[in-house]
């Protein structure tokens, strides 16, 4: 059986770099999270970062020459001495054939919203819920961010870190009226150069040999950490709900550079959370239909649960 996985998971990394993802934000089912020793949770270890969770979308909105780009973000919990951290990593991840040395490209992550977002979907469960950005911040402040990206005046004449560094500020120091609503942890910004002189570099075979998921699909796609997110919290259920399956907009431009991938300035967004069910927990359960009905994901903190719905079907179950 491991032996026919291995050989589907081949097959699709010969695909198509655009290939369709099940929906919009896919987790560790989609992409083959392994199990935890207790085999419920998952633990995706990606070179020296364990994730009890992840999600993985595609960059919306890009021309052809970008088609196939995504966001992947990993979540865990740090309990240490009575004190609780939550630890978010960002990963940008390309088509293997893409070659952005010659094109500008930033990533603004708006840390401070995270935890005040929510889809607004008819599924009340947060861990299954998902959707774009223009249903977690409205459509007009999803449309308003991307003119002031695109609009960015100098883009030019600038490097990648620079163009980070002039949208940054002109976020924090300008709200636009159509995302007031969002005003709470507005300013709490981090800005990320994609491309250029100490840009992050993809995951190497070598950094690689102690991973044990490659969190994308396809998996010939490389993956590089751009950016992580700490913050400390109390040791209440609720608390660590809110934190895990809080929702991240990453607004992401690319510009042309020296290069000729894209002619005109690109900007879109994307709204990022990690996913369940746990891909362990599904592939534990019995087959009943009562099992299927209520798996649930033990998280990183020991002595609680928060609980997970009802069957996804496993598309892929790969482990380097």
């Amino acid at each position: 059986m491991r032996r026919s996985l291995g050989f589907a998971a081949a097959v699709l990394a010969t695909k198509s770099h655009a290939q369709d993802l099940s929906q919009t934000i896919v987790g560790c089912v989609d992409v083959g999270c392994p199990a935890a020793t207790d085999n419920v949770n998952d633990n995706c270890t990606i070179v020296s970062s364990s994730f009890s969770s992840v999600g993985l979308t595609r960059i919306p909105d890009t021309s052809d020459a970008l088609q196939g780009v995504s966001w992947v973000k990993g979540f865990n919990i740090t309990d240490a001495d009575g004190a609780r951290s939550f630890h978010e990593s960002f990963y940008f991840g390309a088509p293997a054939d893409l070659d952005l040395a010659d094109t500008g490209a930033c990533a603004v992550f708006f840390n401070g919203v995270a935890e005040t977002l929510s889809f607004n979907s008819s599924n009340p469960n947060q861990e299954t819920a998902q959707g774009t950005c223009q249903d977690a911040m409205g459509s007009s402040c999803v449309d308003a961010l991307v003119r002031r990206a695109t609009g960015l005046s100098g883009l030019d004449g600038f490097s990648s870190a620079d163009a980070c560094t002039a949208l940054a500020e002109d976020l924090r120091d300008n709200m636009d009226s159509e995302c007031e609503g969002l005003a709470v942890g507005w300013t709490n910004l981090t800005a990320v150069a994609l491309t250029g002189n100490g840009a992050p570099e993809p995951i190497s075979g070598s950094q690689n040999s102690t991973s044990t998921c490659w969190p994308i699909t396809p998996k010939s796609d490389s993956v590089t950490l751009v950016t992580e997110y700490t913050r400390d919290g109390d040791l209440q259920v609720s608390t660590a709900t809110k934190a895990q399956w809080a929702i991240t907009p990453v607004l992401t431009l690319f510009f042309q550079s020296n290069g000729t991938l894209i002619t005109d300035t690109e900007a879109s967004l994307s709204c990022l959370k990690v996913m369940g069910p746990a891909n362990a927990s599904l592939d534990t359960q019995s087959g009943s239909d009562d099992n299927k009905e209520g798996a649930a994901m033990t998280l990183g903190a020991p002595g609680w649960t928060i609980s997970s719905v009802g069957m996804a079907a496993i598309f892929l179950l790969f482990s380097l």
